[in-house]
């Protein structure tokens, strides 16, 4: 099954899973997964191999993790993770090899690693990695070789390095690594 447009979950109180979207495969526009108060798990949608638009995973406090959406290996427009106050693993995002857009990654309180974007080699925008409490490291981002947009590494209060970034060989804007 496939979505020729964007898939837009949202507003959700009480919804814990998306186990009956398991059949689906593709989705031609966005897919968009936000202010779900309750969902627990992304595992319905595990059939998903590709995103033709943008990723927006937004504001899912129950949230933990990203699994079921561990099929996807490439996101047209841009990734979007934020505010998602108790997720604590990219891991679910581990077959991603390309992003066409920003990958954007801020604002989730609990998050401690980017090891689940390990196969991730290019960004065709900018990179953004901001306010993220207890993010300690960038290792997710080794494989990343070249950033076309704009590099930022911004407010991350436990980083204690910059190892992830080592296989950087060029930023097509500007790099900005700091704290307000």
């Amino acid at each position: 099954a496939s979505v020729e447009g964007s898939l837009e979950i949202r507003e959700n109180a009480t919804l814990t899973n998306l186990v009956g979207l398991s059949n689906l495969a593709s989705v031609g526009g966005d897919l968009s997964i936000q202010n779900n108060l309750a969902l627990t798990s992304l595992n319905g949608l595990s059939g998903i191999t590709f995103v033709v638009g943008e990723l927006t995973i937004f504001n899912n406090p129950a949230l933990t993790n990203l699994e079921g959406l561990n099929n996807i290996t490439s996101v047209g427009g841009e990734l979007l993770i934020y505010s998602n106050d108790n997720l604590t693993s990219l891991d679910g995002l581990s077959n991603i090899t390309s992003i066409s857009g920003n990958l954007r990654i801020y604002d989730n309180d609990k998050l401690t690693s980017l090891d689940g974007l390990s196969s991730l080699a290019s960004v065709v925008d900018s990179l953004v990695i901001t306010q993220n409490a207890t993010l300690t490291n960038l290792d997710g981002l080794s494989n990343i070789t070249s950033v076309e947009g704009n590099l930022v590494i911004f407010d991350n209060p436990a980083l204690k390095n910059l190892d992830g970034l080592s296989n950087i060989t060029s930023v097509g804007v500007n790099m900005s690594i700091g704290f307000t």
